[in-house]
């Protein structure tokens, strides 16, 4: 048992020995973070100090209610450690700090790829076939075409001729989508005009047909959409649109993702998509709408 109580005592006295010397910045902060004076003169004593008291550190310690003793101690000098102790412990602490750097860098480079993996998989999602068929042509006897806010049935024949179709994710519950909806609608009657091989589709999460159809009637809905009672059977195209709305998701005429609301998994918001569609339009037609919101 004594040896015990021996080897604990010489564990702590090492670990009090390895704790490096105090700057005045750390003293600053221990004392800006809740440590008493005494406490804080307590660990000066134990470890010692890097640097001299100067003025602008004493008028800062004082600030943060640093005591007269724990003043003159610092004053004193005669708790700083050596040039030499001194030069290894900011050797360590640079060191730590390049450590720290990298692993930093490295966490970023890690997020990055992560990132990039979820957009490819986003990518591959949608153009995947359904039942062999492509995404896109798995909808068109899906569809309803909105025109001024009424709602009548599709041909079949609407995404003929259409290079970009945006998936729009959106709802009647949702502050943000009204909001944003009359700015889509806008944008859409520009382009449409200049750019006829764009179309839009209306993918709701509105919690019934009644919100459905007023949503449209209300924003006056100049696109297409897919009819409330299909969206039960489509969970893989509602997926695609994230977890965030309002959301945007264009696909190609592959069923390819070309622009979306989200920059991998980070929801950015559907500017996001029309941002992307003007460099793909070009300066010509309605392409510039979104970059003067």
């Amino acid at each position: 048992m004594r040896l015990l109580f021996l080897l604990l005592a010489v564990g702590l006295v090492s670990a009090v020995a390895a704790a490096p010397p105090l700057s005045n910045k750390e003293v600053a902060l221990m004392l800006r973070s809740g440590y008493t004076s005494d406490g804080v003169l307590a660990e000066v004593t134990t470890r010692g100090v890097l640097d001299a008291l100067d003025p602008v550190t004493k008028k800062s310690l004082l600030d943060f209610g640093a005591s007269p003793q724990l003043i003159a101690t610092l004053e004193s000098g005669n708790y700083a450690v050596s040039s030499s102790e001194a030069g290894q412990a900011k050797q360590r602490e640079a060191e730590v700090a390049a450590r720290r750097a990298e692993q930093i860098e490295q966490d970023q480079k890690l997020n990055q790829l992560y990132q990039a993996q979820r957009a490819e998989a986003r990518t591959k999602v949608a153009a995947a076939p359904v039942g062999g068929t492509l995404l896109l042509d798995s909808l068109k006897q899906k569809l309803v075409r909105c025109v001024d806010g009424t709602v009548s049935r599709a041909v079949g024949s609407e995404l003929e001729k259409k290079k970009f179709v945006g998936l729009y994710y959106s709802a009647r519950w949702c502050a943000p989508c009204r909001k944003f909806t009359p700015e889509l609608v806008e944008y859409y009657n520009r382009v449409t005009s200049a750019h006829p091989e764009f179309e839009i589709i209306f993918v709701s999460a509105d919690r019934s047909r009644f919100s459905w159809e007023t949503y449209i009637h209300e924003t006056k809905m100049p696109w297409l959409a897919i009819d409330y009672d299909q969206l039960a059977d489509l969970a893989g195209v509602k997926s695609l649109g994230g977890g965030g709305l309002p959301s945007l998701l264009v696909l190609d005429e592959g069923s390819k993702i070309v622009a979306s609301s989200y920059d991998g998994d980070k929801y950015v918001g559907p500017q996001n998509a029309l941002a992307a569609l003007d460099k793909i339009f070009g300066a010509g037609g309605g392409g510039q709408v979104a970059q003067t919101r």
